[in-house]
């Protein structure tokens, strides 16, 4: 089996290692938002130094079923987003299209008038017989470059650039539109209690995705490099948020808990209702306390995705073991998806032991 590349080194982070005195008490939303673009650098990083895997389509096609439905939902709002850019931009061009072709023919109208008028004001001053001015040729060359050539709105010339300047205008505006989201979904939804929050952006990772049936190009990618990186950070980064308590102010993750995993999302057997919890149930009990959103990235989904990593890595091993196969080999989850039939805690990620790590299939993820 062919060899895997090394993942890229991480970019460094001022919020490696202990937290400083400022950083111990209290982190804000721009503490997050630099965290979680340094998580998003580096997944793409990785992802572009494994980009055979993500381009070449996976086989066997249906040991992938699962993750494909999950980014092929994930990325619909994107795409729309890319959609209306698309549109916009070509709306702007054919805008400025219109408005080009517009100065043209007015510009020939009034050139015209001018030359009536010129001509009319010479019959009526001189008296009897009159012929008409012969325009220098300098002047009729003048006006033949400031119409596109011919004195012809409509001339080849003039519409060959007219059309070029359009299109690079329509292009533009929608590399523009792309690049700052002018029409990226930012949609804020209510829970029942009236609670806003934010919907994560689609081109993150979802954490449901370690915990699917089958295989998983994405946890095989990038389980082991996030969670490496996710143990560069202190422990007090992941318990941060304060009004996510359980009880007395207990701040660990919900997916750290004993939970239905894979049977507790929406996608199996379709159940809509079904959900894996991320937040306490005293989340919104902190008034004024509400999280941004990229305090929910970073402490929900990013820190979701490591802590179901690990567990799918656990699940990977103890098949490996019941069915007498190699380290690393390749395993395929049943169809109930990744269990989470046993608490867990942050140690379990910090503190393993890098031998018993490449023994269990952590190290490599099931490659």
């Amino acid at each position: 089996m062919e060899e895997d590349p090394p993942p890229p080194p991480a970019p460094p982070s001022p919020y490696h290692g202990p937290p400083s005195s400022r950083r111990a008490a209290k982190y804000d939303e721009r503490d997050y938002e630099e965290i979680f673009y340094h998580f998003d650098d580096y997944c793409q990083d990785i992802i572009l130094s494994n980009a055979s895997k993500f381009l070449l389509p996976p086989e066997p096609a249906e040991d992938y079923e699962w993750e494909e439905h999950i980014l092929d939902e994930v990325s619909e709002a994107e795409w729309e987003g890319m959609k209306k850019s698309f549109c916009f931009g070509m709306g702007c061009g054919l805008l400025g299209f219109g408005m080009l072709r517009f100065r043209r023919a007015r510009g020939g109208f009034f050139v015209g008038m001018s030359r009536y008028s010129s001509s009319s004001s010479s019959t009526r001053s001189s008296g009897g017989y009159s012929f008409d001015p012969v325009p220098p040729a300098s002047n009729a060359l003048h006006r033949q470059q400031h119409l596109g050539g011919g004195g012809n709105p409509n001339s080849r010339g003039g519409l060959i650039f007219d059309t070029t300047l359009s299109a690079l205008l329509g292009m533009g505006t929608s590399l523009l539109a792309i690049e700052y989201g002018a029409f990226y979904p930012t949609t804020s939804l209510e829970d029942e209690n009236g609670y806003g929050y934010f919907n994560e952006p689609p081109q993150w990772v979802s954490p449901n995705i370690p915990l699917v049936p089958g295989r998983s190009v994405v946890a095989d990618t990038l389980c082991g490099p996030l969670t490496e990186e996710f143990r560069k950070f202190p422990k007090q980064l992941w318990q941060s948020g304060n009004h996510r308590g359980i009880e007395n102010n207990y701040n660990n993750h919900m997916a750290l808990y004993a939970n239905s995993g894979w049977k507790g999302t929406k996608y199996y057997q379709e159940n809509d209702n079904a959900e894996v919890v991320s937040l306490g149930e005293n989340a919104h009990d902190i008034e004024g306390n509400q999280q941004g959103p990229y305090e929910r990235l970073v402490l929900d989904s990013l820190q979701g995705f490591v802590i179901n990593c690990h567990r799918r890595s656990r699940q990977e091993a103890k098949l490996r073991k019941i069915r007498g196969m190699r380290k690393h080999q390749p395993v395929i989850i049943p169809d109930d998806g990744v269990a989470a039939d046993e608490d867990l805690e942050l140690d379990d990620i910090y503190l393993i032991d890098q031998e018993d790590e490449r023994d269990d299939g952590f190290g490599k993820f099931g490659l």
